[in-house]
């Protein structure tokens, strides 16, 4: 149809490059800032390295999907890229349907999933000079 989203190149494109630079800042924080990394120690795991441990798993997921949007052709990127937020919604709910019922699985990970869609690009990214 004349006029949708997907027909509007440009628009794809910005919303495209709206992601990548989102997503740049995202990795940049969760790894030069705070440290993650998916490496685990010999020995107990204590909160500071659950939380590295998460962050380094969400850099090197969201890795991926970049790595892979490259891959796709100019025209198919922004379509890899719902395609990616349903699998990864998918996978959420796969992991949290086996988690302890009692410690409400669901609302956890519904809370990290509406965090992440309103997190506002613009307030997560650093000027560095």
């Amino acid at each position: 149809m004349c006029g949708d989203f997907e027909e509007d190149r440009e628009g794809v494109d910005q919303a495209y490059g709206a992601f990548l630079h989102a997503a740049h800042a995202a990795i940049h924080d969760a790894v030069d800032h705070r440290g993650g990394s998916r490496s685990l120690p010999d020995g107990a795991l204590s909160d500071r390295d659950l939380h590295r441990y998460m962050d380094g798993l969400f850099a090197d997921i969201l890795r991926a999907c970049i790595t892979d949007g490259g891959r796709a052709g100019d025209a198919d990127r922004y379509r890899l890229l719902s395609g990616q937020a349903v699998v990864l919604a998918r996978l959420a709910g796969f992991v949290a349907g086996r988690l302890d019922l009692g410690q409400d699985p669901l609302r956890t990970t519904l809370e990290a999933v509406m965090a992440g869609y309103a997190a506002e690009p613009e307030a997560h990214h650093h000027h560095h000079g």
